[in-house]
């Protein structure tokens, strides 16, 4: 790909796709490394993930304010930069405290990039915002696909340190391409200015229910890998195909979103198809028979897919573009929460009671939303 021939727009889209492969890469397949070469418990899985996501909570307000005030690429290439060089440590240490340190590094630098992507993608303010929001998430879900299954097969090839420094070479080649993505910022605006927008009612009930949604995540990032190769038998390009799978259906259920769904249906409406099929599927999955679970996977990913346009449109309807980078990263911030208080859980959860506990209780736990969904948004 010419990346001089294409648009600062599909420039961003390009980026989440990148970004999306790697983390899709090593966030979902790495536990088989470290449980299976290296030999980390459970327990230690659970605090390397929790470590990744504690970083992200401490710098992403002061990144989304930064975004709102200078170019958000140029913190885009920092992540990039920094995201390539902890690939190439996390691939040449075997010991948990250090890999731990490194792992730290990585988790800071895809902040960086993570949150700069979306703060252009904000910034951008496009009149079909649905549509653009639709675009950009099924290209990041279409990057999870290819980053699962391509890492499956690269690590079925490869191994996995030789497949993250592949990784890390590609996105080190990136940083100069991307001083061509939209120039941003120039806001100045005050710290009182973002309390006051986020702590008011509406705000505070969707970082709330966002904050108990998110707790599931974590306990995919330590358990569902793990749960494909002990209760289902797969290998790590079964495990790379299963979820490449599911990222598929999100990545389908993203665009439909945008290009026609958008307004379709009432927010509590909206809101309990996506909680019930994303708790029931992560619930349903867990029987050990790998067509049914495959088929109860795609049913939370559809879930799963819907949420995460709502999530964006919200966003982009309770804040004003000037400060839509602090304000964004602060439902950032909660759902990263809700992911590293999942992983502590749900870490030695797993690894004591069985790695199908940790999804069965957090789908029930996403089922058991539907109550505050409708006190919340009851007409």
């Amino acid at each position: 790909m010419n990346l001089e021939l294409i648009s600062g727009g599909q420039l961003l889209l390009f980026f989440i796709g990148i970004y999306s492969a790697v983390i899709s890469c090593t966030y979902f397949l790495l536990p088989l490394y470290l449980q299976g070469t290296l030999n980390f418990s459970g327990g230690q899985i659970g605090l390397l993930y929790a470590v990744l996501n504690l970083n992200a909570l401490l710098v992403a307000f002061p990144v989304g304010v930064s975004g709102d005030r200078y170019p958000a690429r140029v913190l885009t290439r920092l992540g990039l930069a920094g995201t390539a060089f902890c690939l190439w440590g996390m691939a040449a240490t075997a010991h948990f405290w250090s890999f731990l340190a490194v792992f730290w590094g990585f988790g800071l630098s895809l902040s960086l990039f993570r949150q700069s992507l979306d703060i252009l993608l904000f910034k951008e303010n496009p009149a079909d915002s649905a549509r653009r929001f639709g675009q950009f998430n099924a290209m990041r879900m279409g990057g999870m696909m290819l980053g699962a299954l391509g890492g499956g097969v690269l690590i079925y090839l490869f191994d996995f340190p030789r497949v993250i420094q592949l990784f890390g070479v590609g996105l080190f080649l990136l940083v100069w391409p991307a001083a061509r993505l939209p120039l941003t910022g120039g806001g100045r605006a005050s710290l009182w200015q973002y309390r006051r927008d986020f702590f008011t009612g509406p705000v505070l009930f969707f970082a709330a229910w966002l904050f108990l949604f998110t707790l599931h995540w974590g306990a995919e990032a330590t358990s569902l890998a793990l749960f494909l190769k002990h209760n289902l038998g797969l290998e790590p390009l079964g495990v790379g195909a299963y979820m490449a799978g599911e990222f598929g259906v999100i990545s389908v259920t993203a665009y439909l979103y945008g290009r026609f769904w958008a307004g379709k249906l009432k927010p509590l409406g909206f809101l309990s198809l996506a909680l019930l099929a994303s708790g029931s599927g992560h619930i349903l999955m867990t029987y050990p028979n790998l067509p049914w679970s495959f088929a109860m996977r795609a049913l939370h990913g559809f879930g799963d897919g819907l949420i995460l346009m709502e999530t964006y449109t919200t966003v982009a309807r309770l804040f004003h573009v000037d400060r839509i980078g602090g304000n964004a990263s602060l439902i950032s911030l909660t759902t990263t929460l809700g992911v590293l208080v999942g992983s502590l859980i749900f870490g030695p959860l797993g690894a004591g009671l069985g790695y199908q506990m940790p999804l069965i209780i957090s789908g029930v736990i996403s089922l058991a939303l539907l109550p505050m969904a409708y006190a919340g948004l009851k007409e």
